[in-house]
Parts: structure tokens; sequence; C-alpha cells
């Protein structure tokens, strides 16, 4: 077959079937999914208002700039126009980073465990990977990071799927020890979560000539299925992205709906203080069945499980209608990782869970 040899490095993604049909297959009346990291609560009013007025241009091609979207999202951060770069969900900057800064032979850094796309947006390259181990708590060792060799390094900032946060002068003293030939790329994804915020869009405004950081409306602004993510980066990082970034990577009703989005900033507010009250009653939740969670600064909640049969756990769950996240193709395999969602699935998810934790 035609095909490039270093395909066979990448693992690709193993959708599992529609909540629906997993509903019907297990003969349950309904389906509590805690396993993606979405948001709780739907899309906000504006954006439904929005995408719904832009289908009336469904026969368009969409503005390839994102002109109105890239605007607001520069005032906002404070940055040039030209250093904002639009995607199709922040999984596609990724591969995208991949494609500008790693040629067949090079090497990837990421912290692991953590997000698998940065595997694949090396491996697709014919780069390598150096996985670097966390230090006490699942905390990303960084100077463990600095010690490695690499063109890009991945960060997770909270990470995904530990939940942990980075300590925001670490982070300065590690982005000023990175060589100039080495990319950071600081993914941002659940930013909105984390208490203190980190800071990646004014790092950039700094000037860092090595940077590029990302942003996603698949969290906290409830746009998941439409795929919206964006890059802030230097001049040289940004002009490169858009060199591969394919034309009309976001669809118009997606634009329309994220920019309506960043007009909520009080519903935004309110779904995020729900997720700080949540995400502590997971803790407690797993922690009193006997699992060990790990306090986090996302919307979800890492938890060790006491006989490391993570799957297993998963797989109970699964049949009394909750879906959670094993955390093998992550890097955790005696791990699950479980969404916050809406009180009522929350508490559910609690009632449940030291039956079939129990059940090992």
């Amino acid at each position: 077959m035609p095909l490039r040899d270093v395909l066979g490095n990448v693992d690709p993604y193993r959708p599992q079937p529609p909540m629906e049909v997993l509903a019907e297959r297990l003969g349950l009346p309904r389906m509590v999914k805690l396993a993606s990291n979405e948001g709780a609560f739907g899309p906000l009013p504006a954006s439904v208002e929005a995408y719904h007025a832009a289908a009336a241009g469904l026969h368009r091609y969409p503005d390839a700039g994102a002109t109105p979207l890239r605007e607001a999202l520069a005032a906002r951060h404070g940055v040039p126009f030209d250093q904002v770069v639009i995607g199709n969900g922040a999984d596609e900057l990724i591969r995208l980073c991949g494609a500008i800064a790693l040629d067949a032979g090079d090497t990837a850094v990421v912290p692991w465990p953590s997000f698998p796309s940065y595997l694949s947006a090396a491996a697709v390259h014919g780069a390598g990977v150096v996985r670097v181990p966390p230090s006490e708590g699942w905390a990303t060792d960084l100077d463990a990071v600095s010690g490695m060799r690499g063109r890009v390094v991945f960060l997770a900032n909270p990470n995904n799927p530990t939940g942990t946060l980075l300590d925001r002068e670490r982070v300065r003293r590690f982005l000023g020890e990175l060589p100039p030939r080495v990319l950071c790329v600081l993914d941002e994804a659940y930013a909105e979560y984390a208490d203190p915020a980190p800071e990646g869009p004014a790092l950039v405004a700094e000037g860092r000539e090595n940077l590029c950081v990302l942003r996603t409306f698949s969290k906290a602004y409830g746009l998941a299925a439409l795929r919206v993510g964006y890059a802030i980066a230097s001049p040289d990082v940004a002009a490169a992205l858009n060199r591969v970034r394919p034309i009309f990577n976001v669809n118009q009703p997606a634009q329309e709906a994220a920019l309506a989005a960043l007009g909520e900033a009080a519903a935004v507010t309110e779904r995020v203080a729900h997720v700080h009250r949540a995400r502590e009653r997971l803790r407690v939740a797993l922690d009193a069945a006997g699992l060990g969670p790990v306090a986090s600064q996302t919307n979800f909640v890492l938890a060790e499980t006491p006989d490391g049969d993570a799957d297993g756990l998963a797989d109970r769950l699964l049949r009394k209608g909750f879906i959670v996240r094993a955390l093998r193709g992550f890097g955790a395999p005696r791990a699950i990782r479980v969404t916050c969602g809406t009180d009522e699935e929350n508490a559910a998810f609690a009632a449940i869970l030291p039956e079939v934790v129990s059940r090992t």
C-alpha cells in the first residue's frame, strides 16, 4: 500500500458508540456521560441564537479569516489581531503545531500522563516522543522537562487528565530557560476553571518568540460539537500556523456561536462556579468510595482505583449507566477520570459508586 511507514506509530482514536446506542444495548433508560469534559449545561442561549441566524448562509463558504472572532479574541487578550489563529478545535491546532515544528527524526517532549493528541501530533510527522513522568501528587515535573532535548514541548496547564496546575512563576522560569529553537505549546484548554487562571496570553503579549498558547470554546463555553479553538502565538509562529492551516477550517455557524459566547461573561462565570463546587463534591465522593482522587483545577477529577483495575471499574460503571474515562490511553492505566455533570448527575454517580467499587 502507498502509505507512510510512520502511520504505524499513530494510535487512532477509537470512539465509543453514541449514548443512545449504548443505552439500548445495555437495556438502560438513559446514560449519564461523565467522560469527555464537556460543559454540563449545553450551549449558551446567545450562541444558539447566533448559530441559527447563520444557517441562512450555509450555501456560502465561511469567512476564512474568521475576522470578527479573531478581532474579539485579540481585544480580550491584549494581543495583535495577526497573532490569533482559529482552529477546528484546539486539537487541530495541536496537530498543526507538530506540522510547523517537527521533521522526521525530531523529538517532542511531553509530560506524561497527558493528552494523547500530543503523541499523535509528533508521530504523524515521523518524530519521536520523550515522556516525562510526574513528580509527587501527579504534578508536572518542569525541572525534568527542562532537562530534556526536543524541538517541541507540549505542556497542558491545567493538565489533562490529572487536573493539576503549574505555578505561574515556575512557568515563566521554564520559558526563560527554553532554547530559542524549541517551541513550547502551552495548552490552556481548561484555563477558565483554574484558580489562579494561567496567564498564557499575557506571556505571548510580552514578546516570547517560541510560545504558542491554545484555548478552546469546547469546555466552559459549551460548544464542543462545533469545534472552535484558537492559538495565541508569536508573530512567526502564528504566520507558520496559517501556512499549514486548512482553508475554511471553522464553519460560519461555529464562528458566530463562538463570537456570541464571548459576550456571555456572567453566564460563563456561573457555570465555572458550579464546576468549582461540583469537582470538590466529586472528590469527596470518590475518596469516600475508597478511590484516590487528585485535587483538580479543571472540570474533572482523576482518581486512582484501589486495585489498579481502572478498565474494569469503568466497565462496571458503564453497565450501571455512567460513562467515565479509563485512562490507559492517557498514561494512567490505574486511574479513571470523572467529568463534572449537573448536580443531579453527580449525585446519582456518587450514590452508585460505593456499590460498583465494592464489586472488585
